[in-house]
């Protein structure tokens, strides 16, 4: 069956995306509603928006935090004049001048952008698409899609005042929803949770006028103007149930746009998903992570139908880059899953968030089963502070981590944070003190003041965290109206907290963060390796202005070897058969030159060996 009057369904993913990262949403909910009967024309107007004002600065604007630009510049278009535009340019200068210089534009062009391309873009939109086709309209909203699809679905309902418009998507959990259907009065309905099992009776009784009564996860305004919600729909358990996404609509616009021959273009990352929840989370919820909310509680696909679907997408698109959207990976997947994928000696390459436990060998197998990047809860170097995080995990497990991506050339995109109840000034003393000794493995991407969001313990029990005032971020006043209550529609706070070691604390560790990312930025890139003889080691020091060289033999060799991975010094004097003196003066000497690494009680050799067998 189709639609009201025979007529499709629109899903529409609006601006603010990078132009290389297609809508997981509409690709999947698209053949979720066709196999319940409905056309569907999904629309990915991202990419159009990115064609009108150029690919790297759309890709630059797609930048989330701390001003939101990606939202700001559709507030206009969306509201009106909500505040003083040149009161927000003066208080995010410095980064909208960042996003200027990775746009290669002026901050004058970008706003433009907001006093002129918007509407222009609006206008298009308005003028190329006939809405009346459609029964009804979806706006799948993730990251900073939310105004810019305000600001069309207003649009939409002031020219056809009888299509139903219907929200969706990641963002949307009860207190955000309910601020944005009683302040929107175009914007008919929101829906909260798993939409797989769902999707297809709310777009029925839209698309022909039906009741919406008990519609789970379906949040609506009624004709006396009351809003009515019946809960967040349920999570969707079998994930196996879920269609192989669909693309077509966005490889057809990379080439329509120009986009696949432009000359800022990327290589796509199709995403694919294979889990839901998080397994960790639902024993420690980290204090600083505002994601899953209701959504939790952990599920995963079938290692076999992974692979399927994987061989699918990249047989129909040519495509072997793949970004796994779960928020953690399901631990049976290294063997199930990598381990096929290295049986097959595939070029397939993956994206994944991990836990930072993985061992050594793990690593290596995923690796050789296309692992190329991952995004692991490093967060820290303290022990102490992971504990305070709730991350229960180590230092040292984080050391090895980096040592181990390093050598097997997986990408480690992951960042430090601080600014935790009860940390000290030690706490980062120490930490600063490992960091100048791991140069030679990849640095993070960033360290920052951990952020309060939205649905995080810190934000839900902002006493227990030492938050002492917590208020939506500064950008938010600049994107919606003073009539919306920011605490419900915000994600982003900004707060101050108590029970943390003077900011001066910090400095060492991001003086030692700053010059990390320059050496590897700048180069050349300090090394720290190791070349293995019969019986002798000699390890290469590029970390330091002056190279090094440091050669070992015997026992020696054979310590320096075993603490590959992390050892107990009880474990290696059983190595050597109880000889104390030995192992003890080695061991000395090791560290001291800054070769071996002791924390939380244990022993790492920090070089890197320059053999690719290990």
């Amino acid at each position: 069956m189709t639609a009201n009057s025979g007529k499709p369904i629109a899903l529409v993913s609006a601006p603010t995306l990078a132009a290389h990262f297609p809508s997981f949403q509409l690709a999947l909910l698209s053949p979720t509603l066709r196999k319940a009967g409905f056309e569907v024309e999904p629309l990915s107007l991202f990419m159009q928006f990115g064609k009108a004002i150029g690919w790297k600065l759309n890709d630059a604007l797609s930048n989330v935090y701390p001003s939101m630009v990606g939202e700001w510049i559709w507030s206009k278009a969306a509201f009106g004049e909500v505040a003083s535009e040149a009161a927000y340019v003066k208080l995010y200068r410095s980064n909208l001048e960042s996003i200027c210089r990775d746009a290669g534009c002026t901050l004058k062009e970008l706003r433009a952008v907001r006093n002129e391309k918007t509407f222009e873009f609006l206008d298009w939109a308005m003028e190329s698409i006939d809405w009346s086709r459609y029964a009804v309209v979806g706006f799948t909203v993730v990251f900073q899609q939310m105004v810019a699809s305000l600001a069309l679905a207003r649009r939409i309902k002031a020219k056809y005042p009888q299509l139903p418009i219907v929200f969706g998507g990641a963002t949307f959990e009860d207190d955000i929803a309910s601020e944005i259907v009683k302040q929107c009065g175009w914007v008919d309905a929101i829906h909260c949770g798993d939409a797989d099992l769902t999707i297809a009776d709310v777009m029925r009784r839209l698309a022909n006028g039906l009741p919406l009564e008990g519609l789970p996860g379906l949040m609506y305004r009624k004709k006396d103007g009351g809003v009515t919600y019946s809960g967040r729909a349920p999570n969707l358990e079998n994930l196996d149930l879920t269609p192989v996404p669909d693309f077509d609509e966005y490889f057809h616009l990379r080439e329509s746009t120009g986009y696949d021959d432009a000359p800022d273009s990327h290589e796509v990352m199709i995403p694919f998903e294979t889990a839901r929840g998080c397994w960790y989370g639902m024993k420690n919820h980290c204090t600083f992570c505002g994601l899953n909310r209701s959504g939790m509680d952990f599920r995963s696909k079938s290692a076999p139908q992974v692979l399927e679907h994987l061989q699918t997408l990249s047989r129909r698109y040519g495509a072997l880059h793949f970004n796994a959207i779960d928020n953690i990976l399901a631990p049976e997947y290294v063997t199930e899953l990598f381990g096929k994928l290295a049986e097959g000696k595939t070029d397939l390459k993956l994206h994944y968030e991990i836990r930072p436990s993985m061992s050594h060998q793990q690593l290596k197998l995923m690796r050789l089963g296309g692992l190329v990047s991952v995004q692991p809860g490093v967060e820290s170097f303290s022990t102490h502070v992971l504990t305070l995080m709730k991350k229960f995990t180590t230092a040292m497990k984080n050391v090895e981590l980096l040592k181990w991506t390093t050598y097997y050339g997986i990408t480690n995109l992951y960042n430090i944070l601080y600014g935790f109840a009860g940390e000290t000034a030690e706490d980062y003393r120490a930490q600063a003190k490992v960091m100048r000794q791991i140069f030679h493995v990849q640095p993070p991407w960033s360290m920052s003041l951990a952020r309060p969001d939205r649905g995080s313990p810190m934000f839900e029990q902002p006493g227990k965290h030492g938050i002492t005032r917590l208020t939506p971020s500064r950008c938010y006043p600049f994107i919606y109206p003073k009539q919306f209550d920011l605490q419900k529609a915000a994600y982003f706070f900004e707060d101050e907290r108590d029970q943390v070691p003077d900011p001066s604390a910090w400095d060492a560790c991001l003086d030692a963060v700053a010059e990390w990312k320059d050496r590897w930025t700048r180069g050349p890139k300090p090394t720290l390796s190791y070349v293995k003889g019969w019986q002798t080691l000699t390890i290469h020091d590029r970390r330091g202005a002056k190279p090094r060289a440091h050669r070992f033999d015997d026992r020696t060799a054979e310590l320096y070897e075993l603490c590959g991975d992390a050892k107990r010094r009880e474990d290696l004097l059983a190595k050597f058969d109880g000889d104390a003196g030995f192992l003890d003066g080695a061991l000395d000497e090791l560290i001291e030159q800054g070769l071996l690494l002791e924390l939380d009680d244990k022993l790492l050799a920090l070089a890197l060996p320059d053999n690719p067998n290990h």
